[in-house]
């Protein structure tokens, strides 16, 4: 009777315990084309990549999404690994390093001094779904602007834009249509910064 009674008790424990499901964890990888560096310009200068401005909300692992009238949603299985401030931070000085178009390029928390910084605001990353949900697409918006240390004015500054379409309509379409559109962004402040030193 005893054995009954616990067998019983562990199929109705058993019963009880909820499982929940794994959280999906994603990056931005970007894999932008790096254009030709110009042969003179900014190679005699140090830059420093500032951390990027953004709102608190791209200061957050959540992974968002809007829907038709301004609704914001996050994913409820899927997330960033890390913010997308600091993954789009690092992003643009990767690839401002493999153009070698400055001399030094520094992190933000650099305690050496640099003649140039270049501050970033990311105004807008968003995967955008339709009113019927069949179809979504990411756009993404970054202003760039490259400063004089030593005076702290403004040398150059610019805005650069994408959208591209999802494949999928979930997070994982999502997150591949956010790195096409960081992906030509990049590319695009790339051959800016290319101009500007010539």
């Amino acid at each position: 009777m005893k054995t009954l009674f616990i067998l019983v008790t562990l199929i109705l424990l058993s019963g009880c315990t909820v499982k929940k499901p794994s959280i999906v964890e994603y990056k931005i990888n970007s894999q932008n084309i790096v254009p030709i560096s110009s042969q003179n310009g900014c190679k005699s200068k140090s830059l420093k990549v500032a951390q990027a401005f953004s709102s608190s909300v791209l200061m957050s692992t959540k992974m968002d999404y809007s829907l038709p009238n301004s609704r914001v949603f996050s994913y409820s299985q899927s997330q960033w690994r890390e913010s997308p401030n600091h993954f789009i931070t690092q992003e643009i000085l990767e690839d401002i390093r493999s153009t070698k178009l400055f001399k030094y390029v520094q992190v933000s928390k650099s305690r050496t001094s640099s003649d140039l910084i270049l501050e970033s605001n990311i105004e807008e990353f968003m995967q955008y779904y339709d009113k019927d949900n069949k179809n979504s697409y990411s756009s993404i918006v970054i202003s760039l602007s490259l400063v004089d240390s030593a005076t702290a004015s403004v040398i150059s500054s610019k805005t650069f834009d994408a959208k591209f379409d999802a494949i999928s309509q979930d997070a994982e379409g999502g997150v591949n249509a956010l790195n096409e559109s960081l992906g030509s962004v990049i590319e695009q402040s790339t051959i800016w910064l290319n101009e500007v030193c010539k």
